[in-house]
């Protein structure tokens, strides 16, 4: 048996003619697609075979062989779980808020050593389950009204050319999450689920009513059960959250839990900015 110039496949007794979308198919396409095509060729050929006695050679069955095997690598290929769509899942990850954001304050001044671990750390791991994950939207409690800049009562500045050095500083500051950055990174679809201080007071939400703020963050992702979304909340909802998730339908995955401890907070005696932010600006309510 020999393949001749032209797209024909010489045996014993047969020619068997490799059809012209096979060969031009061959030079630009994937190789599922060519297994795929010379899979149908060889159930094609597999009865012309069978259908008479001119190929019956030790040559005839090599090459019906290496048909056969080209069809079942076709046929494992489609059925592969590769080839199915991605279930839907929300990846749920729960963090102190500083990990999530650091403030301008922090960026100025000082954080901690273990802060700033704790953020590579997160940052790290929701990198990683992007990739793992194929993640379509980043979802998360927080609000553009928390990322504020400093007001006047916090930096406490009253000569105009130390304010003026402050307000150089801030201007090079990052205001986004560390969401939003992968968001821009990556092109995903980023949502804010937090509500504002204006929308809770609308909708009557005091500091004790945390059920209803989580309420509030699944009413703004409600229309992605069937999408695959990483969720960041603060770790004192983590576990009631999950279970609102879970009872209205949602696929949940409970992921890792990035919380600091007071001793992680000073573990640099002169941090003072860290304590008052630990004290008022990420404070759980």
């Amino acid at each position: 048996m020999s393949m001749e110039r032209g797209g024909t496949c010489n045996s014993t007794n047969r020619e068997i003619r490799i059809p012209k979308y096979v060969q031009s198919v061959c030079h630009s396409a994937p190789p599922w697609l060519i297994s795929v095509s010379l899979g149908l060729i060889a159930m094609q050929e597999s009865k012309d075979v069978f259908a008479g006695v001119s190929m019956i050679s030790n040559e005839s069955y090599i090459f019906l062989a290496v048909l056969v095997v080209l069809a079942l690598v076709a046929l494992i290929y489609l059925l592969s779980p590769m080839s199915l769509p991605d279930e839907p899942l929300l990846y749920l990850i729960g963090v102190n808020h500083t990990v999530q954001f650091k403030s301008a304050l922090s960026q100025l001044f000082s954080e901690s050593v273990s802060v700033r671990a704790k953020r590579e750390a997160f940052k790290a791991h929701v990198a990683e389950m992007i990739d793992k994950l194929g993640i379509e939207v980043l979802a998360e409690e927080f609000s553009e009204e928390i990322k504020r800049k400093p007001q006047e009562r916090e930096t406490a500045l009253n000569d105009q050319s130390e304010r003026a050095r402050f307000e150089t500083a801030l201007a090079l500051c990052n205001f986004e999450t560390v969401l939003e950055q992968f968001s821009e990174a990556k092109g995903i679809e980023h949502r804010f689920c937090d509500p504002d201080s204006k929308e809770r007071k609308a909708l009557g939400i005091e500091e004790s009513d945390w059920g209803k703020r989580e309420q509030v963050w699944l009413s703004r992702i409600a229309d992605c059960k069937l999408r695959r979304v990483l969720f960041v909340c603060g770790d004192n909802h983590y576990d009631a959250f999950a279970q609102l998730l879970e009872n209205n339908g949602f696929n949940v995955r409970r992921g890792e839990r990035y919380d600091i401890s007071d001793e992680e907070f000073h573990d640099l005696a002169d941090n003072v900015i860290e304590t008052q932010e630990r004290a008022g600006e990420f404070r759980e309510w």
